[in-house]
């Protein structure tokens, strides 16, 4: 049979680094891994294919000679083996937890179990609901233990057979030199002994998916894309192992009124002309939903902003808040009739100099009376 080159097994270039060689492998082995696959003979043969290529070009001083002299020049110089000189959990780090022991009095090894995956959900929150915090239902689908085998993929008890590769040991040994290493079988995934009779629910997976549904708690002062962890909540783990985690994204919603900084609020108030020129009393609307009143000096300027303290978001985890800021914008007049035009125009007459307004200081103020008046504001 004609040999495969390992950089295609792979699905790599010639020039791949050591991290995309070690991404690439992780990614091929866990779709072709034998747990994943039961009873599917081309996925095994798959699988110790990729694991012959990942012991090949993982190693720095093989894969120099595996890219001048090929697989002959591999034999050659003694570097070629079957499979991995290290275990497999080595290597797949996070995608396969590693936790084999030898049982007192047995040679036999514990199966390996795989970690559930965990899953990602992403919820959308008002800012109100951002403030006072909220148990909010999160509906998603998860792998969870098949009740019909128990988790097994077995029809019933006797749906196992010993494992033929490792005589039921879960592990199998190979030996290069003088050393000798044994590595978790390929067959059974460690189990020592494979399915012949699946379940018919989850056809030997031992896991199904469900819809679930769980009430997740927002914190107060909770900030956008913040990511709340619930442990344990994702998708089943295989045999004994621990299911994955949910990571719930939280998504604040834009507020009509209101803008969030931090742990303070902004709130832009609007003031006529007359009201900035003169000073006005305003009610302005808080978060948790009363109002409060604030006092608008004569002869505040566009963009002035008031500081009310302890009136914005509260601190994450603490019994503090932060505070609001109005933000004052002076609505000026689109369209004024001509009687309005005409105070206006008497109005500026009075405020061309500096000398001009001392002299006619009472004048000016008449004339915003009148056009108070005119805009239906009464002193």
């Amino acid at each position: 049979m004609a040999h495969e080159d390992y950089y295609r097994i792979l699905g790599v270039p010639r020039n791949a680094t050591e991290d995309e060689i070690k991404s690439a492998f992780r990614k091929s082995a866990f779709k072709y891994h034998p747990d994943c696959n039961p009873g599917n003979k081309e996925a095994e043969a798959r699988f110790k294919e990729i694991n012959e290529a990942y012991s090949a070009l993982s190693d720095p001083e093989k894969r120099r000679m595996y890219d001048q002299f090929g697989l002959e020049g591999l034999k050659a110089g003694g570097g070629f083996s079957g499979f991995q000189n290290v275990d497999v959990g080595d290597i797949f780090g996070d995608v396969f937890e590693s936790f084999f022991s030898e049982l007192r009095g047995s040679p036999f090894r514990t199966a390996r179990s795989r970690r559930g995956a965990d899953l990602k959900y992403d919820v959308e929150v008002s800012l109100e609901e951002a403030f006072a915090g909220a148990k909010l239902p999160v509906t998603f689908e998860r792998a969870e233990l098949c009740e019909t085998c128990s988790g097994t993929g077995a029809k019933s008890k006797g749906g196992f057979q010993k494992c033929r590769t490792c005589r039921g040991a879960g592990r199998v040994q190979f030996s290069q030199g003088f050393f000798s290493f044994s590595q978790t079988c390929p067959d059974c995934g460690g189990r020592g002994e494979v399915i012949v009779s699946p379940c018919g629910q989850c056809h030997g997976s031992g896991r199904v998916k469900n819809k679930v549904t769980l009430n997740i708690k927002i914190p107060q002062g909770i900030h956008d894309s913040s990511t709340l962890r619930v442990a344990k909540a994702g998708d089943a783990g295989s045999r004994t192992a621990d299911s994955g985690d949910l990571y719930v994204q939280v998504r604040i919603k834009h507020h009509p009124h209101f803008e969030r900084v931090e742990n303070d609020i902004i709130y832009h108030c609007n003031l006529s002309v007359t009201e900035a020129v003169l000073g006005a009393v305003k009610e302005v609307p808080c978060i948790e939903g009363e109002k409060t009143v604030i006092h608008i000096p004569g002869g505040t300027q566009h963009g002035k902003i008031f500081r009310i303290a302890g009136k914005g978001m509260p601190f994450l985890g603490a019994r503090k808040r932060g505070d609001m800021m109005v933000n004052v914008k002076i609505d000026i007049p689109a369209e004024l009739t001509p009687r309005q035009k005409e105070l206006f125009e008497e109005l500026a007459k009075t405020m061309d100099s500096p000398d001009s307004v001392r002299d006619t200081d009472k004048s000016s103020k008449s004339f915003f009376k009148k056009i108070l008046g005119v805009f239906g504001f009464v002193l």
